[in-house]
């Protein structure tokens, strides 16, 4: 790395934290996260210095899931096997419901049918981008059209998610104030110790590692996630300071804001409609699949929505505790989301254009 990069890396990493900072002080629902990505991406659109390398994804991934493993009880588990039938029904609902917003953008938006699949598929802007090249779909598109989708369901979720959190708890207190007061119930039965804290840390190391080189979709946090879980169901001993979290998100949110670049703000203008179809259809599943989920499990409202975000993995599942949902059942769910639509997305595709 030389040193322009090194500079640039540390200006990005600043902005982040400010951008997540500002946030947090307008109270913005998930403030470290949103107030990086669009602090990062108007730093990028005007200046094109953002610069996160490749392997602080990586980073990121395996701290999202250390953090999530860490606070899986046994309860947790138990509630998980209840709802494998209802995960896989909303992954289909949502494959479903991409596949009727690509008939839409291919029938009356002009993109062609591969490129639409593709550009409408629930899955993770990389993974998505790579399955359409092999395909020879129209790759750029695709990824910017994934990119917004990206982006506006992680800017909708929170938002929604605390309005509709609000709604459900009729207290005189604040959204912001009863979430302080769950993480503060939280941190008293939390067994903090420094020893604790490295065990935790080597350990979602290693899962990280070996999720890695297996190659599973969303393989790196998942791995991470459940070697600390396991360990902490079996001891009760996994710690991760919950100040932490804000750092994770502020880089998660800075890895999607440095993606956004003055090409792509200028390519929009050719991609209105179908950025147009994509924003309102993605944010209707979000609210059709989550209240599904919500009917048909033991799962809070905002636990559903979270879950039913067809955002990225991590990115969701960092939101979690600052929306007042379950972290663990969120990055569950997610996790069977990314395994079947990067599975079986590729496989649907091929049937239906070969």
């Amino acid at each position: 790395m030389n040193s322009i990069n090194i500079i640039n890396l540390i200006l990005t990493i600043i902005i982040a934290i400010l951008g997540g900072y500002l946030a947090d002080k307008k109270k913005v629902p998930a403030a470290y996260m949103l107030g990086a990505l669009f602090l990062v991406a108007i730093f990028n659109v005007l200046f094109n210095r953002a610069f996160f390398p490749t392997y602080f994804k990586f980073i990121t991934q395996i701290a999202t899931g250390t953090f999530i493993g860490s606070k899986f009880r046994s309860e947790d588990i138990k509630m998980l096997k209840k709802v494998i039938v209802p995960g896989m029904t909303m992954v289909v609902l949502m494959i479903a419901f991409s596949f009727l917003l690509s008939y839409l953008m291919s029938t009356f938006l002009g993109i062609d049918s591969l490129t639409s699949f593709f550009a409408t598929a629930p899955g993770g802007i990389m993974d998505i981008s790579l399955i359409a090249y092999d395909f020879k779909a129209n790759t750029s598109q695709v990824a910017l059209l994934q990119l917004i989708r990206l982006i506006s369901v992680i800017a909708f979720v929170p938002f929604f998610t605390k309005k509709c959190y609000e709604r459900n708890n009729k207290k005189n207190v604040s959204f912001e104030q009863e979430i302080k007061n769950e993480i503060k119930e939280e941190e008293k039965i939390e067994n903090k110790n420094e020893k604790s804290l490295l065990f935790t840390i080597i350990i979602g190391i290693i899962g990280g590692v070996i999720g890695y080189f297996t190659h599973l979709p969303a393989g790196t946090m998942s791995c991470s996630m459940a070697l600390v879980a396991y360990f902490n169901v079996k001891t009760h001993r996994a710690y991760m300071p919950l100040t932490l979290r804000k750092i994770i998100q502020s880089f998660g949110g800075a890895l999607i804001g440095a993606k956004v670049t003055l090409t792509d703000v200028i390519a929009l203008k050719d991609l209105v409609l179908p950025i147009i179809l994509i924003i309102i259809g993605f944010c209707l599943m979000n609210v059709f699949v989550g209240f599904f989920l919500y009917r048909t499990t033991k799962f809070s409202l905002s636990t559903a929505l979270l879950s039913a975000s067809p955002g990225g993995m991590s990115d969701i599942s960092l939101m979690a505790e600052d929306l007042g949902a379950n972290g663990p059942q969120v990055a569950s769910i997610q996790f069977l989301r990314a395994i079947f639509i990067v599975g079986v997305y590729p496989i649907i595709i091929k049937i239906l254009f070969t």
